[in-house]
């Protein structure tokens, strides 16, 4: 049935990517794999709807669908450091969305800067009580890409929270003296509704916790990552039972110090974002999805965008069709899809930069390719 309706009727195609990072953005991906399709299959019909995890890219997503406004706000890099950060306002519903990598992220400093013990999440904190001020109800906190491991502490000293040491003085809110912490004074907050938005499922702490799975990226040598770690334990023992909690460890402990200070309660980013974008109802009315991210991996298959479309593919028995910048085998690629199927820019490329500085016009040449493959 499925041949004869492509044969008389328009193909619908949506096109729903991740970022390719360091390359082009999602919507740049739709927009090349949507022109090379029209040169060979002209009245496809297309749905583009980018898609993200929760790190770089989701506040755009969000905007293109639901409006909104960009708030610029004075507030701090990771090194408390005066910079200009913004968060998307959407005023009708008084909420807020903050990706705190624009504050606090890991792209704000140098190579040379990056050290976890002494970064902190104050400046995201200011975006947040900035949308508070605004009379904000409800707050989504997307938390990829930190520069920090200071369990959110530095977020909530920012919102009036102190932390004292064993002689009561005030600590300053930095990774290396979570392990000094020895009593939090709380502050009272506007009522609000917080989500954070990660799709990292690690704990607070241990060895698949925050300072010995992200802190290395963050600068932090051995030494450092087992002094975090005490840390994280220390701080742990106020949190309770959230330390251990799925998410816990996002963004340098933030995810715990979220659900702490803020009662937030944790989500997964990609399947949260398809939601907000109303994935599942173009999904239905698709013949065939592509999808695609930077590179397809086994981390791939941990809940990232290409393995919920695929997910949610199969669930309506549609057609997925992958493509990325580079792609490596992984014994967790789904049995119902095909590895020798991926579209990659790397195979068509003469070089990593060459993959990165050509990647619309191959992105394009693939459009082409999975045109007179698929869309007969």
């Amino acid at each position: 049935m499925g041949k004869l309706r492509h044969k008389f009727l328009d193909v619908h195609v949506l096109i729903s990517p991740d970022k390719f990072k360091g390359s082009l953005s999602a919507s740049q991906v739709c927009e090349a794999l949507e022109s090379g399709i029209k040169k060979r299959r002209p009245k496809t019909i297309f749905t583009k709807m980018p898609l993200a995890d929760g790190g770089e890219g989701t506040l755009e997503v969000i905007q293109q669908l639901h409006g909104g406004t960009w708030i610029s706000v004075e507030t701090f890099d990771p090194l408390l450091r005066p910079i200009q950060a913004d968060y998307l306002w959407l005023a009708d519903q008084k909420t807020a969305y903050i990706e705190m990598a624009r504050a606090s992220g890991l792209a704000l400093l140098t190579v040379k800067e990056r050290n976890p013990l002494k970064t902190n999440t104050f400046g995201t904190g200011i975006l947040i009580a900035d949308a508070l001020q605004r009379g904000a109800t409800q707050i989504m906190l997307t938390v990829g890409g930190s520069a920090t491991n200071d369990a959110g502490i530095g977020m909530a000293a920012a919102l009036g929270w102190t932390f004292l040491g064993k002689d009561g003085t005030e600590l300053n809110p930095i990774g290396e003296n979570l392990i000094q912490v020895a009593s939090i004074s709380a502050a009272e907050l506007p009522p609000c509704a917080f989500t954070v938005v990660t799709d990292v499922t690690n704990p607070l702490a241990g060895t698949s916790g925050a300072a010995h799975v992200f802190a290395v990226q963050k600068g932090a040598s051995a030494t450092v990552i087992k002094q975090l770690d005490k840390g994280l334990n220390n701080i742990a023992s106020f949190f309770g039972s959230i330390a251990s909690e799925p998410g816990a460890g996002a963004a340098g402990g933030l995810g715990a110090g979220a659900r702490y200070f803020l009662n937030a309660k944790i989500v997964s980013g990609s399947g949260w974002v398809m939601d907000k974008v109303h994935f599942n109802r173009a999904l239905l009315k698709a013949d065939f999805i592509i999808t695609g991210e930077g590179k397809i991996d086994s981390s791939t298959w941990g809940g990232k965008v290409v393995s919920e479309v695929v997910k949610r593919c199969d669930k309506v028995f549609k057609q997925s069709i992958l493509v990325s910048g580079a792609f490596d085998s992984s014994a967790n690629f789904p049995i119902f899809l095909d590895e020798n199927e991926v579209f990659t820019i790397s195979s068509r490329s003469e070089n990593p930069d060459d993959s990165i500085l050509r990647a619309s016009e191959i992105l394009t040449q693939i459009g082409e390719e999975i045109a007179l493959k698929y869309l007969n």
